[in-house]
């Protein structure tokens, strides 16, 4: 396991039941709110199917405290080990060889998954359109629920701004 033993208070976090990005925002907020500001936490917020997790850290340096650090357990690995985190730019050059190796129909049904998280809704309602989509890179379920805390540090970081537009207009123009 590559999640770094350091003095980090561990929670679970679950927001698949929130379907607005204002109520995800707010809620956040309100989460960091009641953290004692002299600890360290990380939240694992998404557990796949094979048991890795996707987990949060904070605070960071960023945004005056209220950014986090995304990591994916066992994805991107630092030369230490632990896990490093994934970029926008890991995601699209994800994305790139899935647009070349499925086929024109294929590669929608994931445009539409990727919509459904963009749009804030669940999982499963997402999962529904990539579930018999041949793997290709990353399997469906981690880039989806990546891209659902991708988006959402964009809405922390960019509160009244573009970043999940941004990001979601990158990823409609990989080639």
């Amino acid at each position: 396991m590559t999640i770094r033993k350091d003095d980090h208070i561990n929670k679970k976090l679950d927001v698949d039941y929130i379907r607005s990005r204002e109520k995800l925002r707010k809620f956040l907020l309100v989460t960091y709110a009641k953290e004692d500001c002299h600890i360290k936490i990380r939240y694992f917020v998404e557990e796949l199917k094979n048991g890795k997790k996707i987990y949060l850290e904070r605070p960071t340096a960023l945004n005056k405290g209220c950014d986090f650090v995304l990591y994916a357990e066992d994805v991107n690995i630092f030369k230490n080990g632990n896990d490093k985190p994934p970029s926008h730019n890991d995601v699209l050059q994800d994305l790139t060889p899935k647009k070349r190796r499925l086929t024109p129909v294929e590669y929608k049904k994931l445009q539409n998954a990727i919509k459904c998280i963009y749009e804030v809704k669940s999982y499963s309602e997402a999962e529904q359109h990539v579930n018999n989509l041949p793997q290709v890179g990353w399997n469906y379920e981690l880039l989806l629920k990546l891209l659902r805390w991708l988006f959402i540090e964009q809405d922390i970081t960019y509160w009244a701004g573009d970043g999940r537009k941004k990001l979601y207009s990158a990823i409609l123009g990989v080639k």
